[in-house]
């Protein structure tokens, strides 16, 4: 810890009582300041003005952004998960004999259309995306595009 910090004397001082109420001290991974948790959660950024922003926003504000960069390209998205759903689905009923499988190629290259359209939009992700995925639509404009 730095040892020229007032801060970081008080958090040293105090870190015996602040453990025990759930406030530990943290190191922002953004500004590289020491903190104190203001809850039992797994805070990574301190509330401060992050260093170098010409918007003048907070570490936090700055972590959610890339958070969020980092949850969209994540394996367990929502959106991922409707498709792999789908792409399971199409699958099995391939297996089974109930879907012929020149209508299953073209039901999974729509059906990863529509994902990369909705990981880009949001609006179309919040609206007709789960909708549109659903086998049977899926089937009905595969049908219309063969």
């Amino acid at each position: 810890m730095e040892s020229n910090s007032v801060n970081t004397v008080g958090l040293v001082l105090s870190a015996p009582m602040n453990v025990c109420v759930g406030h530990a001290p943290k190191k922002c991974k953004i500004c590289g300041k020491w903190f104190l948790t203001t809850n039992a959660r797994h805070t990574k950024y301190c509330g401060g003005y992050a260093p170098g922003d010409k918007l003048h926003r907070t570490c936090r504000q700055i972590g959610n952004l890339k958070g969020r960069e980092q949850r969209e390209l994540a394996d367990d998205h929502p959106l991922k998960q409707i498709y792999e759903k789908r792409l399971n689905t199409i699958n099995r009923y391939v297996k089974r004999g109930a879907l012929d499988a020149d209508l299953a190629e073209v039901m999974k290259k729509l059906a990863k259309d529509k994902m990369l359209r909705a990981l880009g939009n949001v609006a179309y992700a919040k609206g007709d995306y789960e909708k549109e995925m659903g086998q049977a639509a899926l089937k009905k404009e595969a049908i219309k595009r063969i």
